[in-house]
């Protein structure tokens, strides 16, 4: 006596399509059990089989002995394995149970307590189980069938019969298994047509650049959320102009700047006293400084320590902003650096310029970048030189500093011009916090500077007053966050060369273009391998969202690493190849086309 099952049946109709229960209950008797009644009736009767009831789902089937009852189990298992029926849950799923003894015969039917011991193991499977009675287990053991495998499966409790020994028939044999192997080289070839399309879709959409925002909103989350484990920088000291110091200045003074002569000239006196190893004046002077004050002027030429800035400029309606006239031309390439940063398309700070070659017209002919001049001053003093490489690249002590190309990372087809490389900015609870920060006022009025804050440290001196426009967005500009003030910049590229250079930080690179090919093809080969195990949409849904956080996850873990991976492009190959791996499922008239 041999019972079955369908497993989630009533699920099962739930989420088939139709707006009311007499369309699903169409849908699921033409699409699902009625292919099932086909496979289960086909070959009964070859089986020696016939029968006895039908209710819902289940048959109730009679067979002359066990060995017939258990290969005709095991064809139907078959069948439903190796051409699956698809629900929206996956494949259908059948449940059998047998025992085997001698009923109380009712007309066409039977009824008593063997037919109810056989119904109770029925009731104990799972989904593609074949469970038997101890009995019907003996008896196949006796008809000597060499190709069924029997495991005990323990004692169950059978209600209204108590505990019984149960076991389970096992039919993916290994001549099975053979059998099915031409299906498996069909399926790989098709998991790969399905990785290879979104590996190819992937690709095509990101060499067009549309996937760049998404990439650079993706880098600039990742530094949001990284730990905030670094400390400001010892070797930096910040000394701001505010908007108070700006207006405790007279305009006569001032003369449309920030910090007047007499103001600078005050400062430096200040600093020099506590010798600072190098000085940066984020402050453009590009004018020579009133007879007046010669000192100050004196400084400008001599003080070596002493590094100023000027702007390169863009264009021709943009010439720049020449350096201060009262340094030597001489000296110039020691003395200052340019001040410009590189935006991009949405106006966020993500890349150091370190150098670049200035256009003709331009009124700043330096070819280093103000981060670049200070932070070498203060290595060379370390006992550290620079270098260029075979490939040109910058080396510092044992740093080579990558040279960013305009399909790095995330970027598509973006001006690379100059000597470029990703901002790893420090990771403090805010880009202002890169040093110890005093304004105008607390250094020159409340006097709260000490010799042990300044000597031999990098003093950066600039203005956060917003009537300067010197104001730029950075990765952590969120909406209750304001731009940064170039300073502060300024001081971040220098201090992630110092950082790189004597403490091993690591500056964040890329892989190369086929490095992330092969980045982007493994994980659609890994929807394709996944998917193809989910055939219902919810599932395979499921399968998808579970992908993209493992995606998101391992993108996050090596970029805090130092690494900037693409992880939009592999996101599409792996909605795109599970998507395809759906479709095919989804309509099975494929089968015969692929």
């Amino acid at each position: 006596m041999v019972f079955t099952d369908l497993v989630n049946s009533t699920a099962v109709k739930k989420y088939l399509k139709g707006n009311d229960i007499t369309t699903r209950n169409r849908l699921y008797f033409d699409t699902i059990l009625k292919p099932h009644r086909q496979r289960v009736e086909a070959n009964l009767v070859a089986y020696g089989g016939r029968v006895v009831k039908t209710e819902g789902d289940a048959y109730f089937v009679v067979f002359a002995n066990a060995s017939q009852a258990a290969q005709w189990a095991v064809a139907l298992q078959i069948s439903h394995t190796c051409e699956p029926i698809d629900t929206p849950l996956g494949p259908l799923q059948v449940r059998i149970g047998m025992h085997t003894g001698s009923p109380l015969p009712d007309g066409d039917d039977f009824i008593g307590e063997e037919v109810d011991y056989a119904a109770r193991v029925s009731s104990l499977a799972h989904g593609g189980q074949i469970l038997l009675s101890e009995v019907t287990t003996d008896l196949i053991h006796d008809a000597g069938i060499t190709d069924l495998t029997i495991i005990p499966r323990g004692n169950h409790y059978l209600k209204g019969i108590g505990k019984a020994p149960i076991f389970e028939l096992l039919y993916l044999n290994k001549r099975q298994r053979q059998r099915k192997k031409p299906r498996s080289w069909k399926s790989r070839g098709l998991q790969l047509l399905a990785s290879l399309t979104g590996v190819g879709v992937a690709m095509g959409v990101g060499l067009t650049g549309v996937l760049q925002p998404m990439e650079l909103k993706a880098f600039d989350h990742f530094m949001q959320i990284r730990p905030q484990q670094e400390s400001p920088d010892p070797r930096l000291l910040m000394i701001t102009i505010t908007g108070g110091d700006v207006q405790a200045q007279s305009s006569a003074q001032r003369q449309g700047l920030s910090l007047s002569n007499a103001k600078l000239a005050q400062l430096l006196e200040k600093l020099a006293q506590y010798q600072p190893r190098v000085i940066g004046l984020d402050l453009y002077r590009d004018f020579p400084v009133e007879p007046q004050y010669g000192d100050l002027a004196n400084r400008l030429r001599q003080d070596k320590r002493l590094i100023t800035v000027c702007k390169v400029g863009d264009t021709t309606d943009n010439p720049g902003i020449p350096p201060p006239p009262d340094i030597h031309p001489d000296t110039l390439p020691e003395r200052v650096g340019f001040s410009d940063v590189m935006l991009d398309p949405d106006g966020v700070v993500r890349r150091h310029l370190l150098g670049l070659a200035p256009p003709e017209q331009s009124e700043c002919q330096i070819s280093n970048s103000l981060s670049l001049v200070m932070a070498l001053r203060y290595l060379e003093e370390e006992g550290f030189t620079a270098q260029l490489t075979s490939n040109n690249d910058l080396q510092i002590g044992q740093v080579v500093f990558p040279t960013l190309k305009n399909n790095s990372g995330g970027y598509q087809n973006i001006d690379a011009g100059g000597y470029q490389m990703l901002l790893n900015y420090r990771a403090t609870s805010s880009v202002e916090t890169i040093a110890r920060t005093y304004t105008l006022k607390e250094v020159l009025e409340e006097n709260k500077l000490t010799p042990e804050l300044v000597k031999d440290r990098i003093v950066f001196i600039g203005t956060v007053d917003k009537t300067f426009h010197d104001f730029h967005a950075t990765p952590y500009n969120k909406s209750n966050r304001p731009e940064t003030a170039g300073v502060f910049l300024q001081a971040q590229m220098t201090s992630q060369i110092l950082s790189a250079v004597m403490n091993e930080r690591p500056l964040l690179v890329w892989w190369s273009e086929w490095a992330e090919y092969l980045w982007i093809g493994a994980w659609s080969l890994v929807a394709g391998l996944v998917s193809w195990r989910f055939r219902s949409p919810l599932l395979l849904g499921l399968a998808v969202a579970g992908m993209l956080s493992v995606l998101y996850g391992c993108s996050y873990v090596i970029f805090i690493q130092g690494i900037w991976v693409p992880m939009i492009p592999s996101g599409i190959a792996i909605v795109v190849t599970s998507g395809m791996v759906s479709v095919y499922f989804a309509h099975p008239s494929l089968k015969y086309w692929i």
